[in-house]
């Protein structure tokens, strides 16, 4: 019996055990450095690639140069402006940049959530982009390679490397802020105040997003005669299918567009430029998605559009609201420099050089300077009207206050009428034995604190008098001797 007992303990504490081992931070082994460093980049040209490969059999064309516009795929993924036939291409399609950089934010999330110390963490950074950067080296070398046989031309090497080591970058540091912000927060004791208006503006700038992705929608709906019939062009089914796959790649770039132009700034595609008043029609690129550009302004209706950063305002200064005037104005003017920024840094990278088009994209500097000036203005009305609200209950507050005490010495002036100016008497007609006492003060002013007991007993007559002696007709009887109560 005690033979099964000890090795059931053994088999308990070796339980306990490993799962202690299994909570208890770790440090990254070989194989999750290189799972951090290759399998986004990896499941990103095996998707490029399954792509490209049942485009071309559609079309006809086999998978003759598939390496060389694999490898020009991934760099387009990291924003790398790409050269073919000839045209330079920097207006490139965001919906493959987010994904990508998802992906490594949740790998980047996941290592460094098993860190204990800092080489741990930065052998994860580097392995991230470590990563990152190979598969770019790679595909310079192939698209080198190719560059006699294929239509892709060969891009600046140290641009590529940049945008590479920027976009990844970002992505790198989001994964790592995922598990760490917090104990970051809390060891640099960083205010409240700072932490609330920063996700505020990120509110803000989702409900920017929001409001341009539903204007694209609906002009979408309104103009998909337009749309339809450029699809169409495409006359055949691969060729419905690559127009319609473009379009939604590039839809990001429609939606950040739209978002820009209802805080005032304009949006350039091709020689068409737009804001919310006007459009000055020109050449456009032939993409579905640009048909759904509206062909006329929208006149005195357009300022109907300043409504989206005017409800992103409100919220982001009743998001931070705060007794304290100063540290709610603050809290408003951190979360809209943080939407600001974040609007500048999406437009930025959502345009560039169209070929003969020439510059294609959002007016970067005025966009994020109207999206601060929308945002702080809005939140401002928001502190002033929660101040003057504040203001008034403490002034009503203040006035009952007063009035409640001027009552009560108008009651104690009427009750103290009769009675001098001065200390006139104080009548000490106490009964003996009990305490009581007939003592009335007036003072100078006019009030009067009576302390006759009409009919109400002392407190100090239900407690025995000190040291346990006994009264009798008013005279204490010291206890008997031995005697115990």
């Amino acid at each position: 019996m005690s033979g099964s007992s000890n090795s059931l303990a053994t088999r308990l504490r070796q339980v306990r055990l490993a799962r202690r081992a299994d909570s208890a931070p770790r440090k990254a082994a070989t194989w999750d450095l290189v799972k951090v460093a290759l399998l986004v980049p990896g499941l990103s040209i095996l998707t490029i690639v399954v792509v490209l490969g049942i485009v071309r059999l559609l079309a006809g064309d086999g998978l003759s140069g598939i390496m060389s516009a694999t490898a020009a795929g991934w760099l387009a993924v990291n924003q790398v402006p790409v050269t073919i036939s000839g045209v330079t291409l920097g207006v490139l399609p965001l919906l493959p940049t987010l994904l990508v950089c998802a992906g490594t934010a949740k790998v980047v999330a996941e290592g460094s959530s098993t860190a204990r110390e800092l080489p741990d963490l930065v052998g994860i950074v580097g392995a991230a982009l470590g990563g990152s950067l190979l598969v770019t080296a790679l595909s310079l070398a192939v698209v080198a390679d190719g560059a006699a046989v294929s239509a892709v031309g060969q891009p600046d090497p140290l641009a590529a490397f940049g945008y590479t080591l920027l976009i990844q970058g970002i992505a790198v540091l989001i994964g790592v802020a995922i598990p760490s912000l917090r104990p970051i927060l809390e060891e640099f004791v960083v205010p409240a105040t700072e932490r609330v208006g920063v996700r505020s503006g990120v509110i803000a700038f989702g409900v920017l997003i929001a409001g341009g992705a539903i204007l694209v929608f609906g002009s979408i709906v309104m103009h998909w005669g337009s749309v339809s019939a450029m699809i169409g062009d495409g006359n055949s089914f691969d060729g419905y299918l690559g127009l319609t796959v473009l379009s939604i790649l590039y839809l990001p770039n429609m939606v950040m567009g739209a978002a820009v132009v209802t805080t005032g700034s304009t949006v350039q595609l091709g020689d068409t430029v737009v804001d919310a008043f006007d459009v000055s029609r020109g050449a456009v690129p032939p993409l579905p998605i640009v048909s759904a550009l509206p062909e006329t302004g929208l006149g005195g209706v357009g300022g109907l559009l300043f409504v989206v950063p005017l409800a992103a305002g409100l919220l982001l200064g009743w998001y931070c609201r705060s007794s304290d005037p100063i540290r709610h104005l603050r809290a408003v003017a951190i979360g809209s420099a943080v939407a600001a920024a974040l609007v500048v840094a999406l437009s930025w990278v959502s345009g560039g050089r169209l070929g003969e088009l020439g510059r294609t994209g959002v007016d970067v500097a005025t966009a994020g300077v109207f999206t601060f000036a929308w945002l702080m203005l809005a939140g401002a009305l928001v502190v002033g009207g929660m101040w003057v609200s504040n203001r008034g209950v403490r002034r009503v507050r203040g006035v009952e206050d007063d009035l409640d005490s001027w009552l009560d010495d108008l009651a104690i002036h009427d009750e103290s009428a009769d009675v001098p100016g001065e200390i006139d008497e104080i009548d000490t007609g106490a009964t003996e034995g009990t305490g009581a006492t007939g003592a009335s003060i007036s003072g100078s002013d006019g009030e009067e604190f009576d302390g006759e007991p009409s009919g109400e007993s002392d407190p100090a007559d239900e407690f025995e008098p000190a040291g346990g002696a006994e009264t009798v007709d008013g005279d204490p009887v010291e206890p008997e001797p031995g005697r115990r109560d």
